[in-house]
């Protein structure tokens, strides 16, 4: 019980809390449920020492086994990779009553069987964030700054642990999202999207500039303030009118020229797989574009059905072979 003079945290009544996992989405959680007043009283990895080094940051925190920790805590979260979740989870000493999260956004609650069988409580929570790969020399006030807004998809079938994780998120200035299990895949889809595949797209936007001679962390400073300004116009006039480019504008020309130099420099495909790639890409990302710039009002059916036409032609030569 915390002293009479310091206000009590709204997550005091969540009980012992452990956490398996010190890469970076789990210390950063540890840190984070701490500093909001959460008693986090353990933590876990496959690294002892990492274990050990986030414990030190967490006050009266110990690190332990993961069999240790499910037996001192109430509510325990799962901070390791996708296909260690099940695994884990059946090897686990669960007694009933308990709470056990995993964070995977692409895992459903069903990947916890072996927590349901032994009569505790499954959930998934994910954060739609990234975290960076060493949280603990993040000050733990930027990591509270980095989710604050976030949203959390959260699936429970037990009423009691769900409202316990809305609590968590709130605390931590998030929001919900109560997902599914069949809401899972599209989810995911969707983050990979959002963020992975947007890195990826830089990474080959880089490389262009490369093509050009211009070194890669010069090019990345040079279009680091275009992907900002895109963001601050999705955030700022969202979907759709935040499309800018050649397909809202109609300009049949310029893609047709894009596409003249991908197609001059994937002419052997097997010599240039990252540039074929990208070629398929560019054709399949402008396809997706082609209904905002119609519901942006930009791009007129007539011009919409000749960009179609343009993109549904000339397909990617055959990779030669021996």
């Amino acid at each position: 019980m915390p002293p009479d003079d310091l206000p009590s945290s709204p997550l005091d009544s969540l009980g012992r809390i452990g956490v398996i996992g010190a890469g970076a989405a789990g210390a950063a959680l540890a840190r984070m449920l701490a500093t909001r007043g959460a008693e986090v009283v353990a933590v876990a990895s496959r690294a002892p020492e990492r274990a050990a080094t986030l414990a030190a940051a967490l006050p009266g925190a110990a690190a332990v086994t993961p069999e240790r920790l499910v037996r001192a805590c109430d509510l325990i979260f799962l901070a390791v990779p996708d296909d260690a979740i099940a695994p884990l989870a059946a090897a686990l000493p669960w007694r009933a009553g308990q709470g056990a999260i995993h964070l995977s956004g692409a895992k459903d609650a069903a990947a916890l069987g072996a927590v349901s069988a032994a009569g505790a409580h499954p959930a998934a929570l994910h954060p739609l964030m990234t975290f960076a790969r060493a949280p603990l020399d993040t000050p733990v006030v930027a990591l509270l700054e980095r989710v604050a807004g976030c949203t959390w998809a959260l699936e429970a079938d037990d009423a009691g642990l769900a409202a316990a994780l809305a609590r968590i998120v709130a605390v931590l200035d998030g929001r919900v999202v109560r997902l599914a299990a069949g809401d899972r895949v599209p989810y995911h889809i969707a983050a990979v999207l959002a963020s992975n595949y947007v890195v990826a797209l830089i990474g080959a936007a880089v490389a262009l500039w490369e093509g050009f001679g211009v070194g890669g962390d010069e090019a990345l400073r040079a279009l680091l303030p275009l992907l900002r300004g895109a963001v601050e116009n999705l955030s700022g006039v969202g979907l759709p009118d935040a499309l800018s480019g050649p397909v809202a504008r109609g300009d049949a020309g310029t893609i047709a020229a894009h596409l003249a130099w991908l197609d001059a420099h994937t002419a052997d495909r097997a010599g240039s797989p990252e540039l074929a790639a990208l070629r398929d890409a560019y054709v399949a990302l402008a396809r997706l574009a082609l209904p905002l710039g119609r519901a942006k009002g930009t791009l007129d059916v007539a011009t919409a059905e000749r960009l179609a036409r343009l993109l549904a032609a000339a397909p990617l030569p055959p990779a030669e072979t021996e």
